[in-house]
């Protein structure tokens, strides 16, 4: 069972033995004597406890370090790689799972198609993704992280609910859990996704931002002051459900004019095939589906859109301002310095995008909109598996050992956090979480920058 309350593992030592390893993680390179500094434990204790990440192979000695006029100090190593992580999310239509290590940074990818709305589909296509990547890792995976589509229960254990796929209380980290012999924890995919562009997207600076996933559902992840919002039982960023057409049509969830019923693929692909009929023929996807409407695909509509089709570009543009409505009301709400928008939608790029901005700048406060961003998603469909194993790391109580490792799954021994028990995703606003973003920071290169609403 995934609880938040569980006491830490092996009392006061273990509590010593990984905030060192923390320190490890946000300081790329450093020295016992920093260590101690930075821990405020005695020099005594810090190099016992160095001795044994070294034994555990968290950390690696890479040379000396001349420090004024007093002895060299030797140079201290966090290796990510001395363990490893598995992510996934579900896509429409397929599964995408990457094994990744401490930092969250993906070291290999599988993708397996998924057929049907069915749950057990969902978990075949993972299980094979799974048995793909193990194999190839070089050290041992501590487990899994899932995104999902619909509503997550706080455990991380359930999907409450999910209106594209019909799904109610399915059981999914358990299923999972009982096929791979692995702990699992699961959160909506928009969610990790969100944890995967701060953590490994070109955005890790930014402590607020909305990711925003329109496939056959869309779902809103928030960062809010550097913490993943969550809500009180797992429901927070359901965008999709917001209201924008007062008794509009009826939407799975059994609510009128939500959202989803409006911007979603399904409502775009709808209203395409409408648009496309009112004129007789003469519309690029008319030409596309070689006039069989049926066909009609959100692909073969950025296509027609591409070739300045009027009944795509009409759609694009209707379906953008309603979800630019919803944002608008977002970004005043929240105010976040980016929103970055996921999903199969992003691959249509500005006939979407154009829009969109458009709206949101019309409705949204003036001082909300100050230095705003609106881009497509820097990870694109590796941005949920990134962050579901960004997830697994945020939930971790403690990162094993050895010994820990032939024990009992971690799920069982109590020591994964539930969402509210989980380490903030800011690192400056929490010492104990800025190892995984200060590693990842030093290696990487530039922060991409986009101009006003840009990018």
């Amino acid at each position: 069972m995934i609880v938040g309350t569980a006491p830490r593992p092996g009392g006061r030592k273990q509590a010593n033995r990984d905030a060192i390893l923390e320190l490890l993680r946000e300081h790329r390179q450093t020295t016992r004597t920093e260590l101690a500094h930075l821990s405020g434990l005695s020099k005594a204790t810090v190099t016992e406890i160095v001795d044994l990440l070294l034994g555990e192979g968290f950390v690696r000695e890479v040379g000396k370090r001349q420090a004024g006029r007093g002895r060299s100090q030797v140079v201290l190593e966090f290796d990510p790689e001395a363990r490893l992580v598995l992510g996934a999310q579900f896509d429409d239509g397929s599964c995408t799972a990457v094994l990744a290590d401490l930092c969250a940074r993906p070291r290999l990818r599988a993708i397996r198609p998924i057929h049907g709305p069915d749950p057990a589909g969902f978990v075949d296509a993972l299980c094979a993704c799974v048995e793909e990547l193990r194999p190839q890792a070089h050290a041992p995976i501590l487990g899994l992280g899932v995104g999902a589509p619909g509503s997550v229960e706080p455990a991380g254990r359930r999907v409450t609910i999910s209106v594209p796929y019909g799904w109610r209380d399915v059981p999914l980290a358990d299923l999972l859990e009982a096929r791979l012999d692995l702990p699992v924890v699961a959160a909506n995919r928009a969610k990790v996704a969100a944890l995967g562009e701060v953590w490994q997207g070109a955005h890790e600076t930014i402590d607020d931002l909305v990711y925003v996933h329109v496939g056959s559902g869309i779902a809103a992840g928030m960062v809010v002051n550097g913490a993943l919002s969550f809500g009180s039982s797992g429901g927070a960023g359901e965008l999709g459900h917001v209201t924008v057409i007062p008794d509009g049509p009826v939407c799975g969830c059994g609510n009128r004019g939500c959202l989803h019923t409006v911007a979603s693929e399904p409502a775009i692909i709808r209203l395409a095939r409408a648009k496309a009929r009112q004129v007789e023929g003469t519309s690029a996807l008319s030409r596309l589906t070689g006039g069989l409407l049926g066909q009609v695909s959100l692909e073969l509509v950025r296509q027609a859109a591409e070739q300045g089709d009027a009944a795509a570009l009409e759609t694009l543009a209707e379906a953008a301002a309603h979800l630019g409505l919803a944002l608008a009301n977002v970004v005043n709400l929240v105010n976040p310095r980016m929103v970055v928008i996921g999903g199969p939608i992003a691959e249509i790029g500005e006939p979407f995008l154009a829009p969109l901005r458009r709206e949101v700048r019309r409705r949204a406060l003036w001082d909300a909109l100050a230095g705003l961003e609106i881009v497509p998603s820097a990870l694109g469909h590796d941005a949920g598996a990134i962050g579901a194993a960004a997830l697994f790391l945020e939930r971790l109580e403690s990162i094993p050992g050895p010994a820990r490792m032939s024990g009992p799954p971690l799920a069982a021994s109590g020591e994964l956090r539930s969402q509210h028990g989980a380490r903030p995703t800011n690192p400056r606003r929490a010492p104990a979480a800025t190892g995984r973003r200060g590693t990842r920071r030093a290696s990487r290169a530039g922060d991409g920058k986009g101009g006003l609403m840009g990018g």
